[in-house]
């Protein structure tokens, strides 16, 4: 029986409310007082089929909604329309009206009824107080995108919990890992006695510290032989004649995942921890990587120290396991796919050290250039090789002389990362085929033909290719290039529109009475690529601004964070569409560690395996996509 004075009909609603509600994000791990004045505040709204629930022209909306049963369309504003155009659709669990009450103004699309359709709503003025009552919903708000990462990656870390001693701290800030305050010194502090502090101390480098306590350099055990007894230095010298300038260093909020990806990529050892600008402590390698088995510091000197490619074969797989590993414990792909590129450069860059000894190469210039995901540090578990090679010919030899004289060497190295697990590319887009083993001039005639042409093959030439980078060798003739190419692209605004149109083909896998619009796979099961109809959508977007705004850099998080604010893009949708774009990586990763068992890679993914925080993460991500392709729609009047 219920208490005198309760209705048990209210209360039965009140459960079946928190019932629902508790099974989605934020609602689900919402703090106990504040989903008790929210479940008090609900009310329930009806819509039939086509009718309007919130249009731009209502103002300021009245109510925060979540959708209980049913389907609403959201339709964006006709300016935002790509040609066309899909209308997205929200589902039960799903929230709408969000950014336009906490900025206090009209939405900028039209939500209606698909189906017959009740939403939970919730007056503007409680929507506010609970924003103060609730850190998790105010967060969610105002983090929305970021939010459903969080959460997506913390339900990944309890689903491999089993895992869980060997690489989960690597997502700690630094601050947690200082053991001691720095072991510091002035700039002219005798070399004597600044071994004898670090004597003292017990630590293998004294950080040379300014006046405000900034890092001018970096001294360490590793520096005496070659620094100080070898030049016969004598110990009354300053600190300053024999310390490494101006280290890497990283703020104390940045994770053991970044030290560790600088460590790999800059070959050291000690990484000065910065708070406001000043030292607060030192975190070494040997603090990072007693966290886990196989170290990105181990695999970095396996690579630098292996003399032959079975050693190099063993660090490939060790890659891929450390990545595997750290995908299982909820780590995000930007640094994964960081520290995955990293490491596969530096294998890359050992193969050819290997192999170019055999062939009489003196006086060529040239490099290796990386291009596709290699070229813009985005490389997955699965990856094939993308890559060639640009030379300038010595003097009194020709281009054919030169060519001749590398494409040896670039068979072996092809060959050599084909058995370091690297495939051979299908379309044979590799430094071997002599179509992409040219001299600087043979390459701008390309580059300089593909941006003048406007047939489709071009157009795919330059999404390959323009994603240069120089791996190993002389940087110059490949810096040289992408001067030239950034300056014809800007100057050729039809072929930047073309790009454009490309680019906006593909849309995102949105259905209109459903999530998703999958394929069905060779197994039969409902599935979405999501490299083709996810990654490269914002990849194709990213390319375009870099290219039309004079953006050196090949990476597409880098290419948004330069070239969107320089074509309009608020910070908030430059976070967004890279938070988006590395969700999508994450689950590529994902899917790809699942089946390395199996020796296969793989980018298709059934959306209805996935749970639902991550099929809702997914859902947004790829209308973060829509949004770009929007953007280059309205940009370039396609």
């Amino acid at each position: 029986m219920s208490a005198p004075g309760r209705n048990p009909a209210i209360e039965a609603v009140a459960v079946a409310t928190r019932s629902f509600l508790q099974r989605h994000p934020p609602f689900d791990g919402m703090e106990e007082d504040a989903m008790r004045f929210l479940t008090s505040r609900l009310v329930v709204g009806y819509y039939p089929k086509g009718s309007s629930i919130l249009q731009p022209v209502d103002g300021e909306p009245a109510h925060f909604y979540v959708v209980h049963k049913g389907l609403v369309h959201l339709s964006p504003a006709e300016t935002y329309h790509l040609p066309g155009g899909v209308e997205l659709t929200l589902g039960p669990g799903e929230c709408f009206s969000v950014g336009a009450l906490l900025e206090r103004r009209a939405v900028a699309s039209a939500y209606v009824a698909a189906e017959d359709t009740f939403c939970y709503q919730l007056p503007a003025a409680d929507f506010h107080d609970l924003l103060g009552r609730s850190p998790r919903f105010r967060d969610f708000s105002t983090r929305y995108l970021a939010s459903l990462l969080r959460e997506s990656r913390r339900l990944l870390g309890m689903h491999h919990a089993s895992l869980a001693t060997e690489q989960q701290a690597m997502g700690r800030a630094l601050r947690s890992l200082i053991k001691r305050p720095p072991v510091a010194c002035a700039a002219e502090t005798p070399v004597g006695d600044a071994l004898r502090e670090m004597a003292r101390a017990g630590v293998g480098s004294i950080v040379v510290t300014a006046a405000d306590g900034s890092p001018a350099g970096i001294f360490t055990r590793h520096d005496v032989i070659d620094r100080v007894t070898l030049p016969g230095r004598a110990t009354g010298d300053p600190i300053s004649s024999v310390m490494t300038p101006k280290p890497h260093a990283l703020h104390a909020e940045a994770t053991a995942y970044d030290a560790a990806l600088a460590i790999a990529r800059h070959g050291i050892r000690h990484i000065p921890v910065l708070d406001d600008g000043k030292v607060i402590g030192v975190v070494t390698e040997r603090d990072l990587f007693a966290l886990q088995r196989v170290g990105i510091r181990a695999i970095h000197r396996t690579i630098a120290d292996a003399a032959d490619i079975g050693q190099l074969r063993q660090a490939a797989k060790d890659t891929r396991s450390l990545v595997t590993s750290l995908i299982g414990l909820g780590s995000a792909a930007e640094p994964l796919t960081q520290i995955a590129s990293t490491l596969n450069d530096e294998l890359t860059r050992r193969v050819i050290e290997l192999e170019r000894s055999r062939y009489a190469l003196e006086g060529v210039t040239w490099s290796w250039l990386a291009f596709g995901s290699e070229g813009r540090y985005e490389q997955t578990i699965s990856t094939d090789q993308d890559n060639g090679i640009i030379f300038v010919p010595p003097p009194g030899a020709s281009a054919e002389e030169t060519r001749a004289r590398l494409l040896p060497l670039a068979r072996a190295v092809n060959q050599a990362l084909h058995e370091c697990g690297f495939p051979l590319c299908a379309g044979n887009i590799m430094a071997r085929n002599p179509r992409w083993c040219l001299s600087l001039d043979e390459w701008l005639q390309r580059f300089d033909g593909w941006i003048r042409d406007s047939n489709p093959q071009a157009l795919l030439n330059a999404a390959i290719f323009f994603d240069f980078r120089p791996l190993w060798g002389a940087e110059r003739p490949a810096e040289t290039l992408r001067e030239r190419l950034l300056a014809w692209t800007a100057a050729t605004p039809r072929f930047l529109r073309q790009l454009a149109e490309q680019a906006v083909v593909a849309r995102p896998p949105l259905g209109l009475l459903t999530d998703f619009v999958t394929e069905q796979s060779t197994e039969g099961a409902a599935t979405l690529d999501l490299k083709k109809s996810g990654a490269r959508l914002f990849v194709d977007a990213a390319r375009i601004f870099a290219l039309a705004t004079g953006v050196a850099h090949t990476g597409t998080a880098e290419r948004l964070r330069q070239g969107g604010p320089r074509i309009g893009m608020n910070p908030g949708e430059v976070s967004s569409a890279i938070e988006a774009f590395y969700f999508i990586q994450l689950l590529r990763l994902r899917r790809q560690s699942a089946a390395e068992t199996a020796g296969a890679g793989h980018n298709h993914i059934a959306p209805d395996e996935l749970n639902e925080v991550d099929r809702r993460v997914l859902k947004e991500s790829l209308r973060q996509a829509r949004r770009l392709q929007s953007r280059l729609a309205l940009d370039y009047r396609l």
